[in-house]
């Protein structure tokens, strides 16, 4: 296998969605075959005890590298046993074996256009709503009516305010924001505040409400009201929550997952993640109960999604020499 080929399937998995933009995904090239390598020092230690946003995360980098074989036409054999122990902070996750006889899936295309889209959605059309209705799967339901919308909306603010009042949580999430261009991180991974939707002076202002103003303005009632988004779910055109098999392998339900997103953007809409409402277990309890989703599945993660209301932003990514081990 051509080693420059190999090398650039693994560059376009950089363009897979992680949790809070950590990319924990690295690889390493052999003869015929790359290795999947988790950094475990890319680990969220407060928001991910369990290491299954991290496992999401690589399967998704695991299905971008699927996507970018197919269309260089070529088909990968997995393996995940047998591998190489290696020193820390790496850990061996999965062999990728190319073989001849691929096609493109049509998702591919969209690898390198998918981002999160973290600010308002345009106005949602009857067309719009019919669009995002028609992502309901066995592993999909979507949500369109609008009461239900702003119940949603309700419901996520309560859950992420519910992380928020937590010290180590806060401070772990303000680690991986970069609220300044001058940040050395900027371009490179973590939550930059154009990714956020926020401009300078808001940008300014959650770092002062996460930080040093929080504990003042949680005791004033004020911080709920700074924070909320709650607004953006109720006017998106709906929103899709993805549930999988309770005892699913979080590796698996991230290459799911990543479809899921991919295929939403080939609707043409834009998607936010709200992880709380799956995060937090009474509501995503709630949630599946209400949708008639059965209780041998766990809600994964939700999207809200509707038409974007301006160009993407330029997503940070650490460069592809960086993801080589």
């Amino acid at each position: 296998m051509n080693p420059e080929t190999l090398n650039g399937l693994v560059a376009r998995t950089r363009a897979a969605p992680s949790v809070h933009n950590v990319q924990p995904a690295r690889w390493r090239i052999e003869a015929d075959a790359v290795l999947l390598v988790e950094d475990m020092s890319r680990r969220l230690t407060v928001g991910d005890p369990s290491g299954n946003d991290a496992a999401i995360s690589l399967g998704a980098a695991a299905e971008a590298l699927r996507l970018a074989a197919g269309e260089a036409g070529f088909t990968l054999a997995e393996e995940r046993t047998a591998l190489p122990a290696l020193a820390d902070p790496l850990r061996a996750v999965a062999r990728y074996r190319l073989l001849p006889g691929g096609s493109a899936d049509p998702l591919a295309a969209l690898l390198d256009k998918r981002a999160s889209w973290r600010g308002d959605f345009a106005a949602p059309t009857p067309t719009d709503r019919e669009a995002a209705a028609s992502l309901a799967a066995p592993d999909v339901a979507a949500v369109t009516d609008p009461a239900r919308l702003r119940d949603l909306g309700a419901r996520f603010d309560r859950a992420s305010y519910g992380f928020m009042r937590r010290t180590p949580f806060r401070d772990e999430l303000r680690g991986w924001m970069r609220l300044s261009r001058r940040h050395p991180d900027w371009t490179r991974d973590g939550l930059n505040a154009e990714a956020m939707a926020l401009g300078r002076v808001e940008a300014l202002g959650a770092g002062l409400v996460l930080g040093p103003l929080f504990a003042l303005l949680d005791r004033l009632r004020m911080a709920p009201v700074l924070l909320a988004e709650g607004a953006k779910v109720a006017g998106a055109a709906g929103v899709v929550l993805f549930h999988r098999p309770a005892d699913e392998d979080p590796f698996v339900s991230g290459q799911c997952f990543h479809r899921l997103w991919l295929e939403i953007e080939a609707l043409g809409f834009g998607a936010a993640v709200l992880a709380a409402l799956a995060d937090d277990r009474p509501t995503a309890g709630d949630l599946l109960a209400e949708n008639g989703i059965a209780p041998d599945r766990r809600l994964v993660s939700a999207f809200r999604i509707g038409r974007r209301t301006g160009p993407s932003h330029q997503r940070a990514r650490l460069p592809a020499d960086e993801i080589l081990v």
